[in-house]
């Protein structure tokens, strides 16, 4: 009867093969994944076995024989032609190797072995007892050490561990002592555990590759099919195969190109040509080109009339990298185009909501302030527009903006002008002896109007707004300076939490003259040494020991005094000045951390307007070359911010930072944005719990739940979590229950400045006040 072979070894031995001898891509991918592990450790491994070899050079000193140090340069020759392959693989990813690379490895394997393999045959029956142990002790490690980092591929590992072994039991032999049969005993046994050792985890390695590649495949295709649904919601999908046939055609782009129901595998640009498109032509050589595109005009004249269109498209490859169709957007622009279409028409009218529009506003105050006319201008802004048009889409938005000129029209028909400034920007002027005396009452009622809901395609939405006024009574008034007083009010209703009104006084303008003393002085801040970095420390919970100082920016001004940074940072921003002063603040973060807070993890704030210069990254590694400062111990924080605008161009900044090895924290989490979603696009290394999640933790139940479900993601994403702004033990013992990594916050220590760190600092190493606190939950 024939014998089951077991799975195990039946799984073995195809994974062998695969690695071996299959020219697949996936076992391509096996092979360079596994290469590539052993190459990476090449440097330490060349000098361990350059080290072992000046060891046995050593316990001959000072006579140490010819055919020793012509044995060592046959080494040293071995070993720099590895570390010339090494040096060859630097930069570059290897993502592919044939089985000849994996053979490569095996000859390499055997000839270092070998050349060790004199040691043993030839040097160790002449040497002294005492020579004997030290070559016994060393080979014995070798063979364990050089076993296990061949493990990734199992042949070289075994031919290495075989001829080592095989030389190691020739030279005892020779030997003729009896003690030495009890060693070649014991090397019988060590060396197949080792060969056994190095198999087993090959082989847990391999699965778990195979495991990650359709991982990484699956998440791949959920990723493609998440990005389409969540960017193209309301537009068409269009897709091709290599031909250009046109393939799982939806209802949509039926109604979008006019095609008949038997329009299957029909090519796009014969469905084009036949509906007498404009711009075919140019859809047809961006296809020839086989390179992605996007915002391609179409015009199709033929149907119930023109329809205008915008397609993009990207080619599409298959698991060999070879082209295998198109995938893309197709948007029924139509209304865009006649809109554009009428603005020429309707120099003087806003196209979108029939209001008098920016240039007939102004011209009209000019001609009201020429007469030294008494008016009073209103600056309106709506305050969530933004949000419904990223959540509804911008049709949904033009009806908000239409609806809300209907609602200003309608109130103010009589008593003023109506006009839109742009985006979601209204004015209003009020003309009439009457409506300027009433003109704060009826901006209170403007407010309430915009408060009210608005119903669109059975959606009831809130929008709201804010309202600056500002009065002329004919007195000799210039427009830049009366549009500026309504702006100034506008921004200070906005600053009071927004659906508010605020009239211009003298003391608004007050304090927009600080804002611009503020903005001038941080011109010279830097030069005049006027900035100084605070540091507040960060406590690992479960050992309560300091490891990490967030630095924070403080700014005495020479006639101002202290400001705080959340007046003048903004301003900074605005202004684009945060670039200059968040490169100061990163470098001299450098400079201290190479010498007062060497071995300290130091965390710097980033500016989302800093990541989008495009030589951020190069002053980052300049910097921490100049100060020596090892990558891990440097991390940036980040705010959710930095994926308003271009969150594409945003992560790939990030993946260039992250390849210089400093580490990245998202800072205030989950206060907004898509925080998950950019989650998945890119692995930060540190969550930053929003100090608001921190301060309901004792006030609301739920609270606590919130910050367990995030640090659960964040474990479960590999990263760590600290909670800031924590101020009681009360919240320091629920963030601990929620398993929490580390804190931040006045309990600890406030901010200060770098001599009261290090004082503060040397005083809780010898004693850290730590409270009693309940267990933590096991990560």
């Amino acid at each position: 009867m024939r014998r089951q072979v077991p799975s195990s070894v039946t799984g073995i031995r195809a994974n062998l093969k695969s690695l071996y001898s299959a020219p697949t891509p996936q076992a391509a991918r096996l092979r360079a994944s596994h290469l590539s592990t052993v190459v990476r450790l090449t440097p330490e491994m060349m000098l361990a076995n350059i080290g072992a070899a000046g060891l046995v050079l050593w316990i001959y000193a000072p006579e140490v024989p010819w055919h020793l140090l012509l044995w060592f340069a046959t080494l040293l020759g071995v070993c720099f032609f590895a570390l010339r392959s090494w040096r060859a693989t630097l930069g570059r990813r290897i993502t592919s190797a044939p089985p000849s690379a994996a053979h490569r490895s095996t000859l390499h394997a055997s000839v270092l072995s070998a050349v060790w393999s004199y040691i043993t045959v030839v040097c160790f029956p002449q040497a002294t007892s005492d020579q004997q142990l030290v070559m016994a002790v060393l080979l014995t490690g070798m063979i364990g050490v050089g076993g296990f980092v061949l493990y990734p591929m199992p042949l070289a590992s075994l031919a290495y561990v075989a001829i080592f072994s095989g030389s190691a039991l020739y030279a005892l032999w020779q030997g003729g002592e009896p003690a030495f049969a009890g060693v070649a005993g014991l090397l019988l046994v060590y060396s197949p555990l080792v060969v056994l050792g190095s198999l087993t985890a090959w082989h847990q390695s391999t699965a778990l590759f195979d495991a990650q590649s359709r991982s990484l495949q699956q998440e791949q295709m959920v990723s493609v099919l998440l990005s389409d649904f969540e960017q193209n919601a309301g537009d068409a999908l269009w897709e091709s195969n290599q031909l250009g046939q046109l393939v799982h055609l939806s209802p949509k782009l039926h109604a979008l190109f006019n095609l008949p129901q038997d329009a299957h595998e029909s090519h796009i640009l014969t469905v084009l040509q036949e509906q007498g498109t404009i711009g075919a032509q140019h859809l047809a050589r961006a296809l020839a080109q086989v390179q992605p595109f996007k915002d391609l005009r179409l015009t199709l004249l033929a149907g119930t009339g023109e329809r205008h269109l915008t397609i993009n498209g990207k080619p599409l490859l298959d698991e060999n990298g070879g082209f295998s169709g198109w995938r893309g957007v197709v948007s029924d622009v139509t209304n865009e185009v006649n809109t554009s279409q009428q603005l020429e028409k309707q120099a003087h009218t806003d196209s979108l909501t029939g209001l008098t529009n920016r240039f007939w506003l102004r011209a009209s105050l000019e001609q009201m302030l020429a007469r030294q006319q008494a008016l009073a201008l209103m600056a309106i802004d709506l305050d969530r527009f933004k949000a419904v048009n990223d959540q509804h889409g911008h049709s949904t938005g033009d009806e908000v903006l239409q609806q809300i000129a209907q609602r200003l029209s309608g109130y103010l028909a009589v008593q003023g002008m109506v006009a839109r400034l742009g985006g979601d920007e209204f004015a209003v002027v009020l003309s009439t002896p009457e409506g300027i005396e009433d003109a704060l009452s009826i901006a209170r009622r403007i407010v309430h109007l915009l408060h009210e809901p608005l119903h669109l395609q059975g959606r009831r939405l809130s929008v709201g707004g804010s309202v600056g006024l500002t009065i002329s009574t004919g007195n000799a008034h210039t427009l830049d300076e009366l549009m500026v007083q309504a702006d100034i009010a506008l921004y200070a209703a906005k600053d009071a939490g927004r659906g508010q009104c605020v009239a211009y006084t003298p003391e608004l303008g007050a304090m927009n003259q600080r804002r611009a003393q503020i903005e001038e002085g941080l011109r010279h801040a830097m030069h005049r040494k006027e900035l100084q970095l605070y540091w507040q420390p960060k406590v690992d919970l479960q050992s309560w020991k300091i490891v990490g100082a967030e630095t924070l920016m403080r700014w005495q001004h020479p006639t101002l005094g202290w400001i705080s940074p959340g007046e003048f940072i903004p301003i900074a921003e605005q202004s684009g000045m945060i670039t200059a002063l968040g490169s100061w603040a990163l470098l001299e973060a450098c400079r201290l951390h190479a010498s007062a807070l060497a071995g300290l993890k130091v965390s710097v704030n980033v500016s989302s307007m800093q990541l989008r210069d495009e030589g951020f990254v190069t002053l980052l590694q300049e910097a921490l070359a100049e100060f020596q400062v090892q990558p891990g111990q440097m991390e940036l924080e980040l705010t959710e911010s930095i994926f308003l605008d271009h969150a594409d161009s945003a992560i790939a900044m990030l993946h260039r930072i992250k390849n210089t090895g400093v580490r990245l924290a998202m800072d205030d989490f989950g206060t907004g944005y898509s925080s998950l979603s950019y989650l998945r696009s890119f692995p930060f290394d540190t969550l930053k719990i929003d100090r608001g999640f921190v301060i309901e933790l004792v006030e609301k139940k739920d609270a606590e739940a919130v910050v367990r479900m995030i640090v659960g993601l964040a474990q479960t994403l590999g990263m760590r979590t600290v909670c800031e702004g924590v101020e009681t033990e009360a919240q320091l013992s629920a963030i601990r229950r929620a398993g929490c990594d580390e804190v931040q916050g006045y309990l600890v220590a406030k901010p200060m400045p770098l001599p009261e760190f290090l004082v503060f600092r040397e005083q809780w190493n010898r004693s850290p006040a730590r409270p009693n606190l309940p267990p933590a939950v096991p990560a």
